[in-house]
């Protein structure tokens, strides 16, 4: 089987047809499609479902979906132990930020594991939670770290943080001067609220439908550092994880007022792996000190404990997803 044929057949079944496929790998749809059609030929049998839109795999494209993931799998697992060999000299560690989180608030760890190792190279991507999902289930990503992340058979939580929603604010904001405040208190001010379809308004409007309370949205993001600014601004009070704005909070930029509607243990912040992958050892160096922040996380400033692990200079690259 032609390695450049498996390839091409991977990532049209990844990314969901052979145009996607051959604009992620910058090659002509004709190229993708002629190798498909190769590889076809030598099984014998169709892998892709002719006729749809975006494709879906037959019984024996899923086969070889899974022996090339599993093949490249092995191929990783390879090179680590060729990386642990090298001393750590070289390496890219690949992890997904979703949301409820921000690089900033793993930056301590990020820059401890780039002292360390300074010839490994950090990619950071700053993705949504469903996309952080599929990135770590198609082992495009080591790690993800992200709040809310849905249970998934295919998904190992390797510790996860109780989190509560707060309401984030500067220190003169009302909203501050208080020792909690209820949705009805909220629905009074300007708020920078996340997008319905994310996890985090889902769970706000769970609690508005509740209580017969409904927010004020005067801003609507996905992006927690302009969430951050506005509440620095002073122009909305935004509703987060504390984690997410951890490092304000400590220099006392910003002030986090309980929530009082939204029950306290729907929220986590979680750092995932896919189940059963076998991680380079750089990816695993970075994820026991990631590890060691959730766990610092679910200890610090009164909050509950961390949850069992349950399944479900230094070069840093950051790479933005609206």
């Amino acid at each position: 089987m032609s390695d450049v044929a498996m390839k091409y057949f991977y990532a049209t079944a990844i990314h969901g047809s052979m145009r996607a496929a051959s604009q992620k790998m910058n090659v002509a749809v004709s190229s993708v499609s002629r190798q498909i059609a190769q590889l076809e030929a030598a099984m014998g049998m169709p892998l892709l479902e002719t006729g749809r839109r975006s494709v879906k795999l037959t019984t024996a494209g899923q086969m070889v979906f899974d022996y090339y993931q599993a093949q490249m799998a092995d191929r990783e697992a390879f090179a680590a132990r060729l990386e642990a060999l090298r001393g750590m000299r070289m390496g890219t560690v690949e992890m997904a930020v979703g949301e409820g989180c921000t690089v900033q608030a793993v930056q301590g760890v990020l820059d401890t594991f780039q002292s360390r190792y300074p010839g490994v190279e950090l990619a950071l991507h700053s993705v949504s939670t469903a996309e952080l999902l599929r990135m770590v289930v198609d082992d495009e990503v080591h790690i993800a770290l992200g709040a809310l992340i849905p249970c998934d058979p295919k998904v190992r939580v390797r510790t996860s943080a109780r989190q509560p929603l707060v309401v984030v604010s500067r220190p003169d904001h009302p909203v501050a001067k208080r020792g909690a405040v209820t949705l009805q208190d909220l629905s009074a001010h300007d708020l920078c609220l996340s997008p319905r379809d994310t996890r985090i308004r889902q769970l706000l409007s769970a609690a508005e439908m509740r209580h017969q309370v409904w927010l004020r949205a005067t801003i609507t993001t996905n992006s927690v550092h302009t969430m951050r600014e506005l509440a620095l601004s002073g122009r909305a009070a935004a509703i987060l994880p504390r984690a997410a704005v951890l490092a304000d909070l400590e220099d006392g930029c910003l002030v986090a007022t309980p929530l009082c509607d939204v029950e306290a243990d729907s929220t986590t912040v979680d750092l995932v792996t896919r189940l059963g992958r076998q991680l380079p050892h750089a990816a695993t160096l970075a994820l026991s000190l990631l590890e060691q922040q959730v766990h610092r996380w679910g200890q610090g400033g009164g909050q509950a404990g961390v949850r069992p692990e349950r399944r479900v200079g230094p070069s840093l690259v950051v790479e933005a997803v609206a």
